[in-house]
C-alpha cells in the first residue's frame, strides 16, 4: 500500500475508495502558452509529443538576487498596506454559495458563460475609483489583480490561462460553449496579476492575505485553485510557502494544487511548490488523458505527493472576449477537483477543508494505470464525492466515516 501523504488530523479514515479525472495548464510565461513539453526531473520520462492544445503549468516570475529569508510577506502587495489582521472575535459565519479563488491571470468577468458566475464584493461600488471596503484595492468588484495592485483582472499576463480554469469550474449552464463542473453551484472570486508584478511567491503571500481578509469579513471562501507551481530549493523560500497555506489552513480554506507536466516525471522527490505541501488542506492533481482510463503522457506523477488524477486532455472551457477553446494540461485537471469541492461544500456546508480533501481522496475511482503514480490509485469521481458530502449532512452521520 502506498503512503499516502497529507492526511489530515481529522478522524477520517484513510482508506480509499473512487474518483475521475483531467489535464492541465498554460506556458510558465503563461500568455506566451509555450506548446512543448519541457521533462522535469524524474523518471518514467516519454518523448511522445504532447497534444497541440497543451500548455504548460505557469512558473510565473522568479526571485531576483539572493534567495529572501524573511518569513512570509506582511503586505498585501508592493502596495506598502498593512496586511489585514483577523477579527477580534469569531469569524463571521458564511453564507451563499461556495466560492473558489481561482489565483492565476485574471478570468474576463464579461465572459457570458461567467459573468453570473462571479463573486461580487459587497463592500465596493463600481466604477467610482474609491476603496470603499478600506483593504488597500480600488473597485476590486470581482476580485483583485496582485500584479498591478487594482481591481483590473484582465491586466498583464495569462488572463487566458485563469479565464479557462474558471469556466472548468463555474461556466454556466446556458447552452453556449461548455457547462461547469460546479455551474449554478458556485462563484468564482478571481486572484488575477499572479504571473505580474512581483514573483510567484510574493504574489502568492500576498492573494492568500487578500482571500482570508475576505473570509474574516463573512466571504464563503472555501478552496483555491493553483493550477501553477515550481521548484523552490532553498529552505527560506520553502518555509514561506508553507506558512502561507497554512494561513490558508487557519482559515479553514482547501488549496487544489496542480503537479507538474513533466512528461511522466517522477515528483515524489522534487521540492515543488506549492503542490508538493505536506499540510490537510492541500490536494495535489495530475491528469488523465481525455478518455480517462490512463495518466497522460504530459503529466508528472508521484505517489507520495500527488493524490489522484482527473481528466485534463482535450477540455473546452472559456478564455477572454466570450470564445471557448480546447487546452490540456495538468492545469485543467486541478479545476475540475476544486469544482467537485464546490459541490461538496454545497451539499453541506459545515464541512472542513480537510473533511473535504479526505472525502475526496476517499471516493476514487481505483485505476490500474494510477497504481504507484498517485497515492490513491485512483482517480476522481465527481458523483461519489458529491454523494459522500450529502450522506455527511443527513441527521446524525458520523462525517469520520469518510
Amino acid at each position: 500500500m502506498t503512503t499516502l501523504s497529507k492526511i489530515s488530523t481529522s478522524p477520517l479514515s484513510t482508506q480509499r475508495p473512487a474518483t475521475e479525472a483531467a489535464p492541465r495548464e498554460t506556458s510558465a510565461a503563461p500568455a506566451a502558452a509555450a506548446r512543448a513539453v519541457v521533462p522535469r526531473p524524474g523518471d518514467g520520462f516519454d518523448a511522445t509529443p504532447a497534444p497541440s492544445n497543451f500548455v504548460d503549468r505557469p512558473k510565473g516570475l522568479r526571485p531576483s538576487g539572493t534567495p529572501q529569508t524573511s518569513p512570509a510577506v506582511n503586505t498585501l502587495a508592493a502596495f506598502e498596506t498593512a496586511a489585514p489582521k483577523s477579527p477580534a472575535g469569531p469569524r463571521p459565519t458564511p453564507t451563499g454559495a461556495p466560492v473558489i479563488a481561482v489565483f492565476d491571470g485574471g478570468v474576463d468577468a464579461s465572459h457570458p458563460d461567467l459573468d453570473d458566475a462571479m463573486w461580487t464584493n459587497p463592500g465596493e461600488i463600481e466604477g467610482d475609483g474609491i476603496d470603499n471596503d478600506g483593504n488597500g484595492i480600488k473597485d476590486d468588484i470581482h476580485g483583485f489583480n496582485v500584479g498591478f495592485n487594482s481591481g483590473d483582472l484582465l491586466k498583464g499576463e495569462g488572463a487566458d490561462h485563469g479565464t479557462h480554469v474558471a469556466g472548468i469550474i463555474a461556466a454556466e449552464d446556458n447552452g453556449q460553449g461548455n457547462t461547469g463542473v460546479a455551474a449554478g453551484k458556485a462563484q468564482i472570486l478571481s486572484v488575477g496579476g499572479i504571473y505580474d508584478g512581483k514573483d510567484l511567491l510574493t504574489n502568492f503571500e500576498r492573494a492568500v492575505d487578500y482571500v482570508v481578509d475576505l473570509k474574516n469579513k463573512g466571504a464563503n471562501i472555501r478552496a483555491v485553485n493553483a493550477s501553477f507551481g515550481d521548484e523552490y530549493r532553498d529552505a527560506a523560500s520553502q518555509k514561506r510557502w508553507k506558512d502561507a497555506v497554512q494561513k490558508l489552513a487557519d482559515a479553514d480554506i482547501l488549496l487544489v494544487a496542480a503537479t507538474a507536466n513533466g512528461n511522466g516525471s517522477n515528483m515524489n522527490n522534487v521540492k515543488d511548490f506549492p503542490a508538493n505541501l505536506d499540510l490537510p488542506n492541500v490536494l495535489t492533481v495530475a491528469s488523465m488523458d481525455k478518455r480517462n482510463d490512463k495518466l497522460a503522457r504530459y503529466s508528472s506523477h508521484g505517489d507520495k505527493v500527488v493524490e489522484m488524477a482527473a481528466v485534463g486532455e482535450d477540455v473546452l472551457s472559456t478564455v477572454p472576449g466570450g470564445g471557448w477553446e480546447e487546452m490540456s494540461g495538468t492545469s485543467m485537471a486541478t479545476p475540475r477537483v476544486a469544482a467537485t469541492a464546490a459541490l461538496m461544500f454545497a451539499e453541506n456546508p459545515k464541512l472542513t477543508a480537510a473533511q473535504v480533501r479526505d472525502m475526496l481522496v476517499n471516493t476514487v475511482e481505483k485505476d490500474p494505470d494510477l497504481v504507484g503514480k498517485v497515492s490513491t490509485g485512483g482517480k476522481l469521481d465527481i458523483d461519489a464525492a458529491v454523494a459522500a458530502a450529502r450522506a455527511s449532512a443527513q441527521p446524525n452521520a458520523f462525517v469520520a466515516e469518510w
